[in-house]
């Protein structure tokens, strides 16, 4: 992404505590673009640079297990400037670069363009010129002189102000004193440039230059604070014995990601489209390169933890998309040690609620930060814009906002984020957030099968079915993207869905939503019967072998009366049952744990982005902005109202169901809890009462429901 050069966009500087971490991670670095340039446009442009230090970085790049002979094929090679000598000459910059790097490689002879040094220098230049050509240079690397030039371009020389050609001749204050080098207008055209300087002789010219790098052009006095990328930061990799000691350090990322599986790397892509410089690490370096490949360079990739954690903005910024439960724990153990005070860690993964409030309770004992952020909305959203629900600091959450903000998903009510409440509060609104999606996606099943089964629909009718009720109450991505899935057709002949086994996989936060109901003691029925539907559908070897002997319904399947608006009814019912009971378990984990929630809030965040993104959301926003301490959202007078309209429909569509023996334990649940709140009296009073006449657990009597528990001898 091309970025505007203003003040805004300084070097990008990266301290290294000594010269050999610099040199590896420049190594990395070259590794990396190389990888995303052949990808991408099939050969790799690379300018090396002349002087000593780079020498260093040749022999790193030689050995590189990151390159192999595939890679250094499509290498095309130039030089950022050279000595007119002959090439056998021990100060040629083509002699060091063959003994250093390009004989111990396999680049084709053909794709080294070296600087003729024999030619006359304004004729070399010509011919330099031309060599390039009109493709920009994909990586140009520069070192620094004593005196602040970069290349062969002095202070002072007239070369400075060359703007028409891409080579021009120079003039040394140092024998040899006749040069060609690159001029501004090709290091401007490149696609990324990377200094290396190494020592503390370059202290004092490097400072200067950096605080001239941050002001106009016309106002760097040094030929070094004169380069630009017209594609990005100009980056630098300084060892802390080169590195300024009073001008604050800009580093080479503003953000870090630490796993670049499918989720990690499509947020890195999104942070990364948004204007924040990236970097990115992972275990295995193929999904590393695959990062930086599908950035086209523009995510900085790490070779270690370290490394990532080096080339990173202070107070840090890094986020974790990786395994939930233990693997966390272990890179934290690596991670914590190389941090700093204040630094921030994001947990985007799906983890247990109490694991993050154990995680920060550990981090802030070390100094750190950490926010566990719920993250909705699959690879999609990741890509193109989540909904995110983090939880933590408050001070954590004001730095990483901007991030957060910028990459969620964005409705006619802003970005889908918020913060959500302290420590844990995030992992469990996610939580929650998917034992919705389990009721969900199971009253949908649920639907499908009474349609099908009772009203005959196949495929083509049940996508035309499905696509109507998304242009209604139903509208939701859930509802669409089923239209989709029974639109699809086999290769082999009928209907794609026909052919899928009728197992489902769950990964566990919607068991983890009904494990935490029961400790806290909140009824959520149809987020339970969704969880044992699952559970009977993975048991198919069984059903199986029960099929053939368990009696089923006499009724038939015609008579019952029902219609595709009756079926419509009932999902639109039982489903706001499941939000109901969602939000019940969020508020009363927000009073155990003592945290802030605003239930309106959640809805808002969860109207883009996720998964269970639904217009319904609108009606619960609405039912919140009317009382924000709603005992329970079917209270709500409008929500109240709706349900009332559709009471008659949900029962005819269970008591058919019933009747024709379809399993809708979904659909009957939330029905269940619909009555039960409804009901001032249940028949709870029978089971009090055997509780107290088989083990003495006591009683209270209706005529003093708030008096002293009392016992009687029911079986004397």
């Amino acid at each position: 992404m091309t970025k505007t050069l203003t003040k805004k966009t300084p070097p990008a500087l990266a301290v290294f505590s000594a010269a050999d971490d610099a040199v590896a991670a420049l190594a990395t670095r070259v590794a990396l673009a190389a990888h995303a340039a052949i990808e991408a446009r099939g050969t790799f442009r690379i300018a090396l640079a002349g002087g000593s230090t780079p020498a260093r970085l040749h022999a790193a790049l030689a050995a590189s297990e990151l390159l192999d002979e595939a890679h250094w094929a499509r290498f095309e090679v130039f030089f950022g400037d050279e000595r007119c000598v002959p090439a056998t000459d021990p100060s040629s910059n083509a002699r060091m670069a063959r003994e250093a790097l390009l004989d111990r490689v396999p680049i084709p002879a053909d794709r080294i363009h070296a600087i003729d040094g024999t030619l006359p220098p304004e004729d070399a230049a010509r011919a330099y010129h031309d060599a390039l050509g009109s493709e920009p240079l994909d990586l140009v690397l520069l070192g620094m002189g004593d005196d602040g030039h970069t290349a062969s371009l002095f202070p002072g020389g007239a070369e400075l102000d060359a703007r028409d050609a891409l080579a021009v001749a120079s003039r040394s204050p140092k024998a040899p004193h006749d040069r060609v080098t690159l001029t501004f207008a090709a290091l401007e055209a490149a696609r990324e440039i990377a200094f290396l300087v190494l020592g503390a002789a370059k202290r004092e010219a490097l400072t200067t230059v950096l605080e001239g790098a941050r002001r106009p052009v016309g106002d760097a006095t040094l030929s070094a604070s004169r380069v630009r990328s017209s594609a990005g930061r100009v980056r630098w990799f300084v060892d802390r014995d080169a590195a300024p000691a009073d001008v604050p350090a800009e580093h080479l990322a503003d953000f870090g990601m630490i796993g670049l599986a499918v989720m990690g790397r499509n947020l890195a892509l999104n942070v990364q489209d948004h204007g924040f410089e990236v970097a990115g690490w992972n275990l295995e370096p193929e999904l590393t390169e695959r990062a930086v490949r599908e950035s086209d360079g523009a995510i900085l990739g790490a070779a270690s933890l370290a490394e990532l954690v080096a080339t990173l903005e202070r107070p840090r910024r890094l986020m974790m998309m990786i395994q939930a439960g233990r693997p966390v724990d272990l890179v934290l153990d690596q991670l914590v040690p190389l941090l700093d005070e204040g630094d921030v860690v994001i947990d985007g993964g799906n983890s247990w609620f109490e694991d993050t409030r154990r995680r920060e309770a550990r981090l802030v004992e070390a100094g750190l930060r950490f926010v566990g952020v719920g993250v909705s909305g699959g690879e999609e959203g990741a890509r193109n814009g989540p909904s995110l629900m983090p939880g933590g600091d408050a001070e954590a959450y004001e730095r990483i906002r901007p991030v957060l903000e910028a990459i969620a998903a964005r409705t006619e009510h802003g970005a889908c984020v918020t913060h959500v409440g302290t420590d844990g509060a995030g992992h469990f609104v996610k939580m929650v957030h998917n034992g919705i999606e389990y009721a969900d996606m199971q009253f949908i099943a649920e639907a499908y099968h009474v349609l099908s089964a009772l009203l005959g629909q196949a495929p083509p009718e049940l996508a035309e079915t499905f696509e109507r009720w998304n242009g209604g109450p139903l509208e939701s991505f859930l509802v669409e993207i089923t239209a989709q899935i029974f639109r699809t057709p086999d290769p082999d002949g009928g209907w794609l869905v026909d052919r899928v086994l009728d197992r489902a996989g769950q990964k566990g936060t919607g068991r983890w939503t009904a494990q935490v109901a029961l400790d806290l003691g909140v009824s959520v029925p149809s987020i339970a019967a969704a969880i044992d539907a699952r559970v009977l559908s993975s048991e198919k070897e069984r059903r199986t072998r029960l099929a053939p002997l368990l009696v089923g319904s006499s009724e038939t399947a015609g008579g019952h009366g029902l219609t595709a608006e009756d079926v419509e009814s009932v999902l639109y019912a039982a489903k706001v049952g499941a939000y109901a009971q969602g939000m019940d378990l969020i508020l009363s984990g927000a009073r155990a744990h003592g945290w802030t929630v605003d239930p309106r809030e959640i809805a808002r965040i969860w109207t883009g982005g996720c998964i269970i993104r639904a217009r319904f959301l609108e009606s619960m926003m609405a039912a919140y902005e009317r009382d924000g301490g709603l005992e329970n959202l079917m209270a709500d007078e409008a929500i109240r109202g709706e349900l009332a309209a559709r009471s008659d429909a949900w029962r005819r569509v269970v008591g058919a169901a019933i009747a024709a023996g379809i399993p809708v334990p979904g659909m009957a649940a939330s029905l269940a809890y619909y009555d039960a709140l409804r009901s001032e009296r249940l028949p709870q009073n029978l089971v009090q009462a055997q509780r107290d006449a088989f083990g003495a657990h006591t009683y209270q009597r209706t005529d003093d429901p708030d008096g002293p528990s009392v016992h009687t001898d029911w079986l004397g």
